[in-house]
């Protein structure tokens, strides 16, 4: 019997074991400074920034968010806040949960552009701010950061 596809596949499923285990420490390891990256870019008010590493292309490291709406203690609550606040449309009984993310989103749009217009990051408390009163009162609002990571428009 030829035993080298044999010795090959030990050899290659060895490396991948390896290549596996590098793979998980080095997620690992990002997924620690995303958080670093993403709490010094918040801390100062840094929407995004070019970075030079050796070997590597110039990349523009930026936030990316999400914004969550969410009952601050129940449906009823938000359901009545929507009403109170000209915005009975979205309520029958209940209320569509998307519709409500809609509106916060919507709002948190046209938030962030008037932020990067004056080149900062908005802020949970400008959404809620900007809400009807009662809905803002009745909702628990919460952004989650992602880091991006893109070549750069300095790179030619």
């Amino acid at each position: 019997m030829n035993m080298e596809p044999l010795r090959e596949f030990v050899s290659l499923d060895a490396r991948k074991k390896e290549l596996t285990a590098e793979l998980g420490a080095t997620n690992q390891r990002l997924e620690e400074l995303e958080e670093t990256i993403i709490s010094m870019f918040i801390e100062d008010g840094v929407p995004g920034m070019d970075v030079k590493a050796d070997g590597v292309p110039t990349r523009y490291l930026s936030i990316n968010e999400d914004i969550h709406a969410s009952p601050l203690r129940d449906r009823t609550d938000v359901a009545a806040a929507l009403k109170a606040s000209d915005l009975g449309q979205y309520v029958a009984e209940n209320y569509n949960t998307r519709s409500v993310e809609k509106i916060v989103r919507d709002l948190w749009k046209e938030l962030r552009q008037e932020a990067a217009r004056d080149k900062r990051l908005a802020t949970v408390d400008e959404v809620r701010a900007a809400l009807p009163a009662p809905l803002g009162a009745a909702l628990k609002i919460s952004l989650v950061y992602k880091l991006s990571n893109t070549i750069s428009s300095k790179n030619g």
